[in-house]
């Protein structure tokens, strides 16, 4: 599976190698639990599929996708609460809760942006921690 990547990567065929390298991310997810690493670093992991499917249709501005999404993503936030709770965590909820909320009240037009926030917020906890 890794093998073919590189010519993706080297080609610029980036949307595709981001889905190819989403495919072998589970397995390595599965070793690196097998072998006793670090449990926020998988729970970040478990966290960031979740949080990928709110942000798709939030950034497709499709409210009800995003209410769909949110329990499991809200879960998998959870278990990283669980492992470490501290500002750049709980920015990472509260942008959870936003985009949930501007989904609720029914403000589509604002889903991306707050969106864009929570990943941000994941990308920064995960680069230092994950």
């Amino acid at each position: 599976m890794i093998a073919g990547l590189d010519v993706k990567v080297h080609t610029g065929n980036l949307p595709e190698a981001h889905k190819d390298f989403e495919a072998i991310r589970p397995i390595f997810q599965e070793m690196l639990k097998r072998n006793g690493f670090s449990m926020l670093s998988v729970a970040l992991v478990d966290f960031h599929d979740a949080m990928e499917t709110v942000i798709a249709p939030a950034d497709a501005k499709d409210a009800s996708g995003v209410l769909s999404a949110y329990p499991d993503a809200d879960a998998k936030l959870k278990a990283v609460e669980e492992s470490a709770d501290d500002v750049a965590i709980a920015a990472i909820r509260t942008n959870l809760e936003a985009v949930k909320s501007l989904a609720t009240e029914g403000k589509a037009d604002l889903l991306p942006a707050k969106a864009a926030e929570l990943k941000s917020s994941f990308v920064k906890v995960y680069l230092e921690r994950g």
